[in-house]
């Protein structure tokens, strides 16, 4: 029997860092890239771009088509990053949570030194 939306249970994961004065976060499980001024700029436009992926991919009959893995050095990275917690105080206005199933969300930020 097919899962329902409100059957399914998406977990996914980001790597957050910084590359040339841009933050950028990356979901790995969905191969999708956004940036920012700061961490959790990059991850709020990223939780937004998921978010969008994965309710387009559940309107149009589902989602095997969106789960594309991000590289292995995009998975290095997030082993090697700090546990990221989201920002609680969010600006007027943004939407720091999924509308879509997605059950766990774990950021993690890699800072190079």
């Amino acid at each position: 029997m097919p899962k329902t939306e409100c059957d399914l249970s998406i977990n996914l994961s980001a790597i957050v860092y910084q590359e040339n004065g841009t933050w950028i976060a990356h979901c790995l499980e969905l191969d999708i890239v956004a940036e920012g001024k700061d961490p959790d700029d990059a991850l709020d436009a990223l939780i937004s771009l998921c978010d969008l992926q994965i309710t387009v991919a559940l309107a149009e009959g589902g989602l095997e088509s969106i789960f594309k893995p991000a590289p292995p050095e995009i998975w290095k990275m997030f082993w090697a990053g700090r546990h990221k917690l989201l920002a609680e105080k969010r600006p007027a206005g943004r939407k720091p949570r999924f509308e879509a199933p997605v059950k766990r969300f774990e950021a993690r930020e890699l800072n190079f030194a």
